[in-house]
């Protein structure tokens, strides 16, 4: 007999005769799925109690007979009924199918949204939900949702990709070109990044446009797609492969946008690239990174580097060209990219965490003197090193430039 509703709950009393019998298959279906903890306390409490006393279909029971022809062969009529039916009739009483298609639908529904709260406030405080707040939130979210995938969007399953490397901010998965999923976790990827691998021209059905066009070359095995995704699911980078035989050319490395991915996660792109061995050759998308494959010396210290740790200083330059705001990670630039950042103009200089006194001196004769004033002046011009008052070296003078050295470097 399922237990009384208490009143002001949202569970309902009524009698089920066959109520251990839900609560087991419950428990059976929550373990087959592997459900933490939580989630299997949670559907044995609140949906156990929503089913007994609000499914809409349940069997009215007429008599014991009608009762034991429910339960099935081998299962007798709950003792409780049997003596209650023969001391003052069959009391109002229904009987459910634990494996009723209706139910295991529903079921599935509060699973796919209990799992939905993991790492959210919520996920501590699962029993204050009840079963009806739980529907209500889950049409509430899934309306959003339609309202979204009129923008665009598509939820992602998961399906479609396979994990193939764990980073320090996440997982790299590669796109399953055969997978019946993979256009629509495209379409997922494309919404999130606001880039085109996954904009189709028909929303509904994610057919035609850009997207077309990807979906075909993965599918046929020209590119290779991976995404790197966090805890939350949410991608952050981007990259595509051109097959070419057995060799692996990069042909994007994106972040939002189609802008270069955030310095946060360029460690993340580094270690991908060492693990899937493209041809090493110079790509835009690598430059702008300040990822860069460098040539062994002595069959040692080769393959794919962070620009700060590239010897071969011709090519480091050549990138910084390109990509200034890179200098920005040298702890201690080399005197040939200060330079090159000088001829980019002083106010370049900016971005170092340090400059050598002749390059000071530079920057300040190529400044005018409102600029060296001491309003608004440059880091240079911090007190550490500001012009110290003229000295003497064995009775000379130094001229106008020498004063760029520190005051205590004279001796």
């Amino acid at each position: 007999m399922a237990a009384k509703g208490k009143p002001g709950t949202d569970y309902l009393p009524r009698n089920v005769v066959n109520a251990p019998a839900i609560k087991a298959s419950i428990a059976r279906r929550s373990a087959a799925r592997g459900d933490d903890a939580p989630v299997a306390a949670w559907l044995a409490n609140h949906f156990f109690r929503w089913l007994i006393g609000s499914f809409e279909s349940a069997v009215r029971v007429r008599s014991i007979d009608d009762c034991a022809a429910l339960l099935g062969p081998g299962e007798e009529p709950p003792a409780w009924l049997v003596k209650q039916a023969r001391t003052s009739g069959l009391p109002e009483c229904y009987y459910i199918d634990p494996e009723h298609a209706f139910l295991i639908e529903k079921e599935r529904m509060l699973v796919e949204f209990l799992h939905a709260r993991r790492g959210t406030r919520l996920a501590d405080k699962l029993q204050r939900i009840t079963c009806n707040l739980a529907f209500e939130m889950w049409e509430r979210e899934h309306r959003r949702m339609q309202a979204r995938r009129g923008k665009g969007w598509v939820p992602s399953s998961g399906k479609a990709l396979r994990e193939c490397l764990r980073t320090a901010h996440g997982a790299f998965f590669e796109f399953a070109g055969t997978d019946a999923h993979l256009r629509e976790e495209m379409a997922f990827e494309s919404y999130h990044m606001q880039h085109c691998l996954g904009q189709f021209a028909d929303r509904k059905r994610l057919m035609g446009g850009y997207g077309e066009q990807y979906v075909e070359a993965a599918q046929l095995g020209r590119l290779r797609l991976f995404t790197l995704r966090g805890a939350d699911n949410l991608p952050h980078v981007t990259i595509s492969l051109r097959v070419d035989g057995s060799s692996l050319h990069i042909d994007q490395i994106k972040g939002k946008q189609n802008r270069p991915p955030v310095h946060k996660y360029v460690q993340d792109t580094l270690q991908f690239l060492r693990w899937v061995q493209p041809v090493p050759e110079r790509h835009a998308d690598c430059d702008s990174m300040g990822l860069i494959h460098q040539e062994a010396e002595g069959g040692e210290g080769g393959g794919w580097t962070f620009i700060a740790d590239v010897r071969d200083q011709e090519l480091m330059l050549s990138v910084l060209a390109l990509h200034p705001d890179l200098v920005a990670h040298f702890p201690q630039p080399p005197a040939s990219l200060q330079w090159l950042m000088l001829g980019m103009g002083a106010d370049r200089l900016q971005a170092l965490h340090q400059a050598d006194d002749a390059v000071r001196a530079a920057a300040h004769a190529l400044l005018s003197d409102d600029e060296n004033g001491a309003n608004g002046s440059p880091w240079w011009m911090s007190p550490r090193h500001r012009p110290a008052p003229a000295y003497h070296i064995e009775g000379i003078e130094l001229p106008a430039h020498g004063r760029w050295l520190d005051a205590d470097a004279a001796s």
